[in-house]
């Protein structure tokens, strides 16, 4: 099977959103009247003042930020689970009696979907992540962030936060090593 980098399109659409960002932000700060209303209308910080649109701008930037954190785990948890399942393929190929083999694989395959992702970066960090074992600590971090992002930001839970920069970063550094063993 070839394996791609998954996170790619997560990472472009990220950089595109931040560029809008900065067009928003520039449309509101035009100083010419015509210009501005020309830029911002039809938005909902149309007829807001300037600090008031770069607010709700810098708010809606953090919440899009997390929410990119949250589309790369979840691409990089499905890529480690597409991985693990092909590499199980070998089950079929080098147990014989062939139906044993097929079973074991099946289980195998079914079973990879409820493994703890923790589970699956300690085994990789002590196997493909060898020569780089901090990746699978941080990636480890961004898995928590995801966590107490998807389940609510808990005031009770002291999280690292995550930049989808380094989020991308950590999971890319994975997703090439395990590409880079197919």
């Amino acid at each position: 099977m070839n394996f791609i980098n998954p996170l790619l399109p997560i990472k472009q659409a990220y950089e595109t959103t931040e560029d809008s960002f900065k067009i928003a932000n520039r449309a509101v700060k035009t100083t010419e009247p015509k210009a501005r209303q020309r830029l911002l209308q039809r938005t909902h910080v149309e007829i807001r003042t300037i600090t008031e649109a770069e607010q709700i701008i810098e708010a809606s930037k953090h919440e899009v930020d997390t929410l990119f954190v949250i589309a790369l785990w979840a691409m990089f948890e499905r890529f480690l689970r597409d991985y693990l399942q092909y590499k199980g393929e070998a089950l079929r190929q080098h147990i014989t009696p062939a139906d044993l083999g097929d079973g074991m694989y099946l289980y195998f395959h079914k079973e990879v979907e409820f493994w703890r992702p923790e589970d699956i970066l300690d085994f990789l960090k002590v196997s493909l992540l060898k020569p780089q074992p901090h990746l699978a600590s941080e990636a480890k971090q961004v898995y928590n962030y995801r966590n107490w992002l998807a389940h609510g930001k808990s005031p009770q839970k002291n999280v690292s936060s995550v930049s989808p920069t380094n989020a991308y970063a950590t999971l890319e550094n994975i997703v090439n090593i395990l590409v880079a063993n197919p």
